[in-house]
């Protein structure tokens, strides 16, 4: 057996580089001349530009559709944005409204408690006022700041337990506890990011999102508490709620500052709905009484008759008829008021 000569391989590379593909292309056009056909096709033919024709027609139909439908959609996003911007300034303009309608009311109110001596009732209202949050309350009291954790893992597999939320982000639930922990530590009066919590407050959550009474916060969680500030941070740090927030820090990286301060602020919360009656008398008392032996008995709505019978002889009876009127009702007056009350420990 002969041995392989070095450049045995390049052969079959040459042939394919020098004359495969001429051969071929030779034969092909030998083969359409002996049919009467051109030796080489052209992309000039019918055939070819009108199939291009088609292709740029539907190209330039598929463009100007997609165009409209993006035109369409910005169109409807700018209509959506100035109606959004037509309803807040609607909006602030009806709340600056309220407010001088309840500065109004309030004034009112006090003029008519001091003219009828009633300082009791109006120092008593006030109290009631700044505990149930419908006026601002402004005192010494603790923040406690929560944040979600810089580097916060996404996806389902970092929920945090059972919540549903992702881990390194604080959840309603944690404003929840921290607010609570706060009313057990004795706060006065607490809000969060600016939102006054009430008896009708709701801490919850839509999404990732926390509403307070409906209206979102936005991150840091700023929870201010008014009250005295070194038995709120001693009381509350020692409590089940300092250590929830200990193990969220260490666990999961929120980061939590709890802070004392002199002089806090609590804005006044959701006003409460001004509710009047008028007393309208239903009758006039009077009292009828028959001098005979006929007696005549008078009746009217909310009206309590009595009839007393004596008898004097065996031939003469006299009946009397007493009607008795019900008292009108109380007037009653339930309002808002957007003064501030100041609370010193």
């Amino acid at each position: 057996m002969s041995p392989r000569r070095v450049d045995e391989s390049m052969a079959l590379i040459t042939e394919l580089r020098e004359g495969s593909l001429e051969a071929g292309y030779a034969a092909a056009s030998a083969r359409r001349v002996a049919e009467g056909q051109p030796s080489h096709t052209s992309t000039r033919s019918p055939l070819v530009i009108a199939f291009a024709v088609i292709v740029g027609f539907l190209l330039v139909v598929s463009a100007m559709a997609l165009r409209s439908a993006t035109s369409v959609v910005e169109q409807a996003r700018a209509e959506l944005i100035g109606q959004i911007t037509a309803r807040q300034e609607a909006g602030d303009a009806l709340a600056e409204k309220v407010s001088a309608l309840e500065a109004e009311v309030a004034g009112a109110r006090s003029a008519a408690l001091g003219a009828s001596g009633q300082s009791g009732v109006l120092s008593q209202l006030a109290f009631l006022q700044s505990v149930t949050g419908v006026v601002a309350v402004t005192g010494p009291g603790l923040t406690v700041t929560l944040d979600d954790s810089a580097d916060a893992v996404s996806g389902a597999d970092a929920a945090r337990g059972s919540s549903g939320f992702e881990a390194g982000r604080v959840s309603a639930a944690d404003l929840q506890i921290v607010s609570n922990g706060l009313w057990a530590a004795g706060a006065e009066a607490i809000s969060i990011n600016g939102q006054r919590l009430t008896t009708r407050s709701a801490i919850r959550f839509a999404g990732q999102a926390i509403l307070v009474d409906f209206r979102p916060l936005v991150r840091p969680y700023v929870v201010t508490a008014i009250g005295d500030a070194k038995a709120l941070q001693s009381s509350f740090g020692s409590s089940p709620t300092g250590s929830y927030l200990k193990s969220l820090e260490d666990n999961y990286g929120i980061p939590v500052a709890i802070s004392g301060s002199a002089s806090l602020t609590c804005p006044a919360g959701v006003p409460s709905a001004l509710v009047s009656a008028t007393a309208r008398p239903t009758g006039i008392p009077s009292t009828t009484a028959a001098p005979t032996s006929t007696a005549t008995s008078t009746r009217s709505t909310s009206t309590t008759t009595s009839t007393t019978k004596t008898s004097t002889s065996k031939t003469s009876t006299a009946k009397t008829s007493t009607t008795k009127t019900a008292t009108s009702p109380i007037t009653r007056v339930t309002t808002s008021s957007p003064s501030t009350t100041e609370i010193r420990p």
